[in-house]
């Protein structure tokens, strides 16, 4: 393996990684299913389809024992009070971590376990979260300006989008009172 290949520079000021392997866009189209405000998301639809998130992965082989990792930019917004967030997800394979670090911005991070038990916390520059094993997680941006940050996980871990998008998470973040808050989820199924 040559290590000059897998030297890669972070762009502080977009949050892209140079070089990646994989780039994903995000837009609200993708992730209707995700927000809890069915009626908001149809309402910013009828007009426009807005980037909700953009991922920049660096991806190596899935054999076991590798890392990849990848810069998330997700921009600031709202569907209804329900700020824009990232899709979440379990690992397929659920006994894998993950690292997240915050890059810039204002966030918020949700972990759940499979019974539905919820660590929520803040996310902002330089802090540092560690996603145990068999924990779903999502972010959050809860402030006016793209949230960045860098995940590193097992390069086999993989992702269920899947489980999320029919169940939800219990908790959410909205806007309350010009700031944010945890509600449960109408949604959420058990």
């Amino acid at each position: 393996m040559n290590l000059l290949n897998l030297i890669t520079h972070l762009n502080k000021q977009n949050g892209q990684l140079e070089p990646y392997t994989n780039k994903t866009v995000r837009k609200l189209s993708d992730m209707k299913n995700f927000y809890y405000n069915r009626n908001a998301v149809e309402e910013i639809l009828a007009k426009e389809d807005p980037i909700i998130y953009e991922v920049y992965a660096v991806e190596v082989s899935t054999e076991e024992g590798n890392l990849s990792f990848a810069t998330t930019v997700l921009y600031p917004g709202k569907v209804g009070d329900e700020y824009y967030m990232t899709k979440g997800h379990y690992h397929s394979k659920r006994n894998r971590a993950e690292v997240y670090l915050c890059i810039s911005g204002n966030g918020r991070m949700v972990l759940q376990d499979e019974n539905g038990n919820v660590i929520v916390t803040k996310f902002d520059p330089d802090d540092i979260v560690y996603v145990p094993p068999y924990y779903a997680h999502r972010t959050v941006n809860v402030g006016n300006k793209p949230l960045i940050f860098l995940a590193i996980y097992p390069s086999d871990a993989g992702h269920d989008y899947g489980t999320i998008e029919e169940k939800g998470f219990r908790k959410i973040i909205i806007e309350k009172n010009g700031k944010p808050a945890v509600i449960d989820n109408p949604r959420f199924c058990k």
